[in-house]
């Protein structure tokens, strides 16, 4: 519950940070925030399914299976994010339309869009490959790794928003690498940790 939190109070400081550039930025921030958070829905399904069946397979003794399985789910989440993620990056106008009909936001929306539509397939292996390490029963592990990857999270807003307060587009990159680094030290852990060691 506590990571959970933390992850979400960062959504929090990226909307404080947005808003340092100005109140149109803000205005697009939520609009392309919105969009990605559909988008999202399918991988975060993905990923709690990974989770129970990653814990369900180590509790059945089929340790070896585990890697494997969670490589298919991470494939299969990716096709189906890569379907949507064309649909947006093709017509990005017209998905924006569905939350707004103001012109000036919509074109200023549209860069972001093409940057989440990025950000979501990274989000299919770093998202489940995340919500295996929990799986396997090392929820301080998982903690730890959330927490490392959102202190990246923290500084790279405070360099790109508030400090060089740069273009909407480039402060969404920030999901890019929050995505990029929870899969890299998932992986990293996964194939370096003493995961198989635990007994659930």
């Amino acid at each position: 519950m506590f990571q959970y939190f933390i992850s979400m109070s960062t959504f929090f400081l990226f909307f404080v940070a947005v808003e340092r550039i100005g109140q149109a930025e803000l205005a697009m921030a939520n609009i392309v925030r919105s969009v990605y958070i559909v988008l999202f829905i399918p991988v975060n399904s993905l990923a709690t399914t990974a989770n129970s069946l990653v814990s369900n397979t180590i509790g059945a003794g089929h340790k070896e299976e585990v890697l494997p399985l969670i490589s298919k789910i991470a494939k299969f989440c990716f096709v189906i994010v890569g379907v949507f993620s064309i649909v947006v990056a093709l017509f990005p106008r017209l998905i924006l339309s569905i939350y707004i009909n103001d012109p000036v936001l919509i074109d200023g929306s549209v860069q972001a869009l093409y940057v989440i539509s990025v950000a979501i397939l990274i989000s299919a292996f770093g998202n489940i490959y995340f919500n295996e390490v929990s799986g396997t029963g090392n929820t301080r592990t998982a903690l730890v790794l959330e927490l490392i990857t959102l202190a990246f999270y923290c500084l790279y807003i405070y360099i790109v928003a508030i400090r060089l307060k740069l273009p909407l587009a480039v402060c969404f990159t920030t999901e890019i690498v929050y995505m990029f680094i929870l899969m890299a030290l998932s992986v990293w852990y996964l194939k370096k940790g003493n995961w198989q060691k635990k007994r659930i």
